[in-house]
């Protein structure tokens, strides 16, 4: 069986991507603040800015494939913090290609639709102009154009990431309990009755994210390379992909409010479209995409078990 090294694999998308790959995988993981209860893997906690860690680890394991799901991804974090989104975003990802060269290893690269200005009137497909409008997707852009610097390689890009990540599956070692992504961000608050104020002048393709690393899984058993989207298609605002997430978990949607970028005064505008199309994927694997309506539903019954 070969083996599978995830880094960031107590995050959102690295521990649905443990599971999911432990099928066809022997998994090897490092964390930095979840650390994730699996009994199928082995993993351990590591600063991914520790280079000389990083390359220690990877050479005691010899992986057959590693994927980065490690990744500095607040757009408004990375503007106020630019040297440390570097170190993470790009200076990691070339010390992780760097090993891959000299250890023979596939390289997978999880990127985002913020290499793109949102300009284009129809979804991005994967070889559109990039124009990246933030720090955090100009990090991603490089970070992309690092590993694809191997034909081997790999780089699948998300749009809006949601998930639930359960208490039950993962100790912190931190105090910090912050929700991992948008939507259970979005979920706590209406727990709480919060009032939230959502955008609606941004659309994008979101994806579950036992979806996401479904789609990653399956393009890598493919022997895929190059850049693929992973994206439903789907085209709809935060603020209506709010509505209907809350309406689903029977929580009060008229805590929602509607926003605009301008109006939350936040520092880095993109364009209007977010949304990715991932017609190469069908194409080329015949993967199929949950509908929003099947996502949230599984998004509902993971968040019911949390209870």
């Amino acid at each position: 069986m070969e083996k599978l090294f995830i880094f960031g694999i107590g995050g959102l998308t690295g521990s649905k991507l443990a599971t999911i790959g432990k099928e066809d995988y022997e998994i090897f993981g490092s964390y930095n603040i979840r650390n994730p209860k699996f009994n199928f893997s082995r993993s351990e906690k590591l600063n991914i800015t520790n280079f000389e860690k990083v390359k220690s680890i990877i050479l005691k394991i010899k992986p057959d494939i590693v994927i980065n799901a490690s990744a500095l991804n607040s757009v408004d974090y990375c503007e106020n913090h630019q040297n440390e989104a570097k170190k993470i975003n790009i200076d990691f990802v070339q010390e992780l290609y760097k090993i891959s060269k000299s250890e023979n290893f596939k390289l997978v690269q999880l990127s985002t639709d913020s290499i793109f200005d949102g300009t284009k009137k129809n979804p991005y497909v994967e070889n559109d102009k990039s124009n990246p409008m933030n720090v955090y997707g100009k990090t991603k852009l490089l970070g992309e154009k690092i590993i694809l610097g191997n034909s081997q390689n790999l780089v699948v890009r998300a749009s809006v990431l949601y998930g639930w990540i359960p208490k039950s599956l993962s100790s912190l070692d931190s105090s910090s309990m912050k929700p991992t992504n948008f939507g259970q961000w979005l979920i706590n608050k209406l727990e709480l009755k919060e009032t939230v104020n959502i955008i609606t002048d941004e659309e994008s393709s979101p994806i579950i994210a036992d979806d996401f690393a479904k789609s990653i899984i399956y393009l890598i058993k493919n022997n895929k390379n190059g850049i693929f989207h992973s994206a439903p298609p789907i085209q709809i605002s935060r603020y209506e992909f709010s509505i209907k997430l809350a309406k689903i978990l029977d929580l009060d949607s008229e805590l929602i409010q509607p926003t605009t970028n301008l109006e939350l005064g936040r520092n880095v505008v993109t364009g209007f479209n977010k949304c990715l199309d991932s017609s190469k994927m069908l194409k080329e694997t015949n993967f199929q995409f949950l509908s929003l309506e099947k996502s949230l539903k599984i998004l509902k019954n993971q968040f019911l078990e949390n209870e």
